[in-house]
């Protein structure tokens, strides 16, 4: 490797007979305007200063030399340079003289003055970005503005740059084109030329780029193409695929799920790199097959998150109403389960069963108002435990449900009385997306479809704090009380396209709107337009009746052959009392929802420890940099000093040790005690499941 001081113009776009490739692993060209016009005015104020400016690094490597053309291929600094080639065809196209004209023409392009070396199309540019962006780069340079694509970066940066020049040319007589492009001259860099023997992925990764952050895709392009001879082959088959699959918007999130999926625990997303490259590894894949991995899961995202023409229309209707309620967690699960369905493992119709079993899983947890903070651990471990028995596979449908309905935790499947009440009782608006979903549901059951996109929830007694005298006397002497339990409540919502014009108004004034209105909407006004008055009673009878209605919608399908999944020997236990640990042998943990294995209680401190570690590191952090106890405990749980703690083990990836080897009740109480100080419920968060065995003698701590 080889770093020297350089100068954009003189050193990369002048010189002729020369061409820098993008390679394909680098992404799209996307400067935003603020940085095109904050170059713009460096570049202007450089040629009035008479000074350089530094603009960053130019990672580079020779790639071959073809037709007397010596082509190099850029690692770090494309974006820069795609930049200011952009402004020089700006600058081309605003010049009005022919020794202009003929300056940038220079720059931008390779000459053959004596039609030696064929150069083509292909090789006359000097720049070659990745092949989105290359084709658009053709197109400007030769003049051909009606086939561009008005929305790529290279047309708007483009425009951007010829806006400016037009603006400071007309407001500052002493500036020409000449001068600007002398200001270009004055941009200077980071020459930084590459041997055979560098590591350009390692020296990438090292490099503090002055151009627009990473994201998470971007390093894990860079990682899965640079590091692979067959670049184009590979991101022309796979890559491009990904990125037609799931949107840049949603990339992240994608690749964290994906990562979720291979690895233990879940991942964080300023950790996701490292844990991508460390799946690569574990999993002893080639690129090609790494990216051939990828590509199938983001196959299936994009059905999860778009459906599919090729799915029936009861498969669709599951995932978009999880997508519609937001319940994308359940991914996880999804993954392995259409796994399954693609292999042929089960039939369409058996898929269809599960999708709305878990459409109406989430549906009743969210109404239940059940904490979510359980759920991507129980949807990242269900599938090995549902399926534990290659066996329950021939009952696949049975065999979810059957272990749902077995769950102790909080995890457990609300049933249809305990999911009424909460449907009658709670406040349902809050649950915006969810509310707006099961009121569509009821009214377009069973009869031509209506129309929704217009339609918004309205209450049928108003929000407004101050309601009138008229609703006041209504709804009675508590009017005060019951407004604030019932307002939004299942039984005083109902949807409207005239949300605005209904307002505050009196009852029978909404009544008489909505009859003159004509709407569609006829079930959810049923119980409304029949009614001379409205108050508590009738809200609780209608909510009476649209509860069963969503239980009639969103019904538990009982299986047919019951999948059996408890041992007789195994006792679920919690943490709140912790001397039921005693003459006991663990042998799983529940956290969050998520279970884990473990062989003994040392086993299972050290990975309730690295688990609560994962979820906020700042709490074991102060323990330890504290050496603080647990209430009655004289041993330290957690600190940097092993002098300290009754062991040398370490939290992965941390200098924390761990005190562990303590009888079943104590290592209990460290878990409970823990569990309290992370401010997690010690009897709904964490469960154990352990098998008795003869008598022990060991003391406890307190």
């Amino acid at each position: 490797m080889k770093i020297e001081g350089g100068r954009i113009i003189n050193d990369f776009i002048e010189p002729n007979k020369r061409q820098y490739a993008i390679p394909v692993y680098q992404r799209n060209y996307e400067w935003s305007r603020e940085q095109c016009v904050k170059l713009f005015a460096d570049i202007v104020e450089a040629y009035k200063k008479d000074k350089t400016h530094f603009c960053g690094s130019v990672v580079y490597a020779p790639l071959k030399e073809e037709h007397n053309i010596h082509y190099y291929v850029i690692v770090d600094g494309q974006q820069r340079l795609t930049t200011i080639y952009l402004l020089l065809k700006a600058l081309m196209d605003q010049a009005t003289t022919e020794s202009e004209k003929e300056l940038l023409q220079e720059s931008l392009f390779n000459k053959d003055k004596f039609d030696t070396y064929d150069v083509d199309t292909a090789s006359k540019l000097k720049l070659k970005p990745i092949k989105s962006d290359n084709n658009q780069l053709y197109l400007l340079m030769d003049g051909k503005y009606d086939e561009i694509d008005k929305s790529s970066g290279i047309w708007i940066n483009y425009t951007i740059f010829c806006d400016e020049i037009k603006s400071i040319l007309e407001s500052d007589g002493e500036l020409d084109i000449k001068k600007i492009y002398k200001g270009i001259e004055k941009l200077t860099c980071a020459m930084i030329k590459l041997d055979t023997e560098d590591n350009a992925q390692e020296i990438f990764e090292r490099i503090n780029s002055t151009g627009v952050p990473l994201s998470l895709a971007d390093q894990i392009r860079n990682f899965v193409l640079m590091t692979d001879a067959d670049q184009d082959y590979l991101y022309e088959k796979y890559w491009l695929n990904i990125e037609g699959l799931v949107k840049k918007e949603q990339m992240s999130v994608f690749f964290i799920e994906y990562i979720n999926l291979k690895k233990e625990g879940f991942t964080k997303e300023n950790e996701a790199y490292d844990a991508f490259k460390s799946v690569f590894k574990e999993s002893n894949f080639s690129n090609e097959e790494m990216l051939k991995d990828v590509s199938h899961y983001a196959e299936l995202y994009h059905i999860f998150v778009n459906g599919d023409d090729k799915l029936s229309a009861e498969t669709n209707r599951c995932l978009k109403g999880l997508n519609y309620i937001k319940q994308t967690t359940v991914y996880l699960f999804l993954f392995k389960i259409f796994d399954d369905f693609m292999t042929g493992v089960i039939e369409e119709s058996e898929l269809e069963k599960v999708l709305s079993f878990l459409l109406t899983y989430s549906i009743r947890r969210i109404i239940c108002e059940v904490n979510s903070n359980s759920l991507r651990g129980l949807y990242k471990t269900l599938y090995n435990r549902v399926f534990i028995n290659e066996d329950n596979k021939k009952y696949y449908y049975d065999a979810i449900v059957s272990f749902m309905t077995t769950l102790t935790s909080r995890d457990v499947f609300p049933d249809d009385e305990i999911f009424k009440q909460a449907l009658i009782n709670n406040n349902l608006y809050k649950k915006h997306a969810l509310c707006n979903y099961l009121l569509i549901a009821i009214e377009n059951q069973g009869k031509e479809k209506i129309q929704t996109d217009n339609l918004s929830i309205e209450h049928v007694m108003p929000q407004n704090k101050n309601i009138s005298k008229v609703w006041q006397d209504m709804l009675g002497e508590n009017w005060e009380y019951d407004k604030a339990k019932w307002l939004h409540t299942l039984g005083n919502l109902t949807l409207t396209g005239y949300n605005s014009e209904l307002g505050d108004r009196p009852f029978a004034e909404k009544k008489k709107m909505i009859e003159e209105l004509q709407t569609k909407v006829v079930i959810l006004y049923k119980d409304i337009q029949s009614e001379d008055t409205w108050n508590v009673g009738k809200i609780c009878a209608r909510a009476n009746r649209l509860a069963d209605e969503v239980i009639k919608l969103f019904p538990l399908i009982k299986p047919e052959h019951q999948v059996e999944y408890k041992d007789p020997s195994l006792i679920t236990l919690t943490s709140e009392n912790y001397k039921d640990a005693t003459y006991k042998t663990p042998f799983y943990y529940e956290l969050l929802g998520e279970r884990v294995n473990v062989d003994s209680y040392a086993d299972m401190i050290r990975s309730v420890s690295r688990k609560l570690y994962e979820l906020d590191s700042t709490v074991i952090e102060r323990m330890a940099a504290n050496n603080e106890t647990f209430p009655k405990w004289t041993i330290v749980p957690f600190s940097y000093d092993t002098k300290v703690t009754s062991s040398d083990y370490k939290i992965k990836g941390t200098e924390i040790f761990i005190s562990c080897g303590f009888s079943a009740s104590n290592s209990m109480y460290f878990i409970r005690e823990l569990l309290k100080i992370y401010d997690l419920d010690i009897s709904e968060d964490f469960t154990y499941t352990a098998k008795s065995y003869k008598a022990d003698t060991s003391e406890d701590m307190e």
